[in-house]
């Protein structure tokens, strides 16, 4: 998914839903026994030389002050 739309991640939540949820990834978030309810945010799920590269991105910048990741 992330190969065919390279903002999947990073784009609004609302842009992206109809994607997200025609997605291979969703049917198997829905045999779940809380389908699609609980989440995991991409800093505590990808490898940090990962979230640095992102960084190179327009569109995400860290700030080491609240050592957060934001997106525009």
């Amino acid at each position: 998914m992330f190969e065919n739309d390279p903002v999947l991640i990073t784009a609004p939540h609302y842009d992206k839903l109809d994607k997200l949820l025609n997605s291979p990834l969703f049917d198997c978030l829905k045999m779940m026994p809380k389908p699609a309810i609980h989440h995991t945010h991409l800093t505590a799920t990808a490898d940090v030389k990962y979230l640095v590269e992102l960084t190179y991105n327009d569109f995400v910048y860290y700030s080491e002050k609240e050592n957060l990741f934001f997106t525009s």
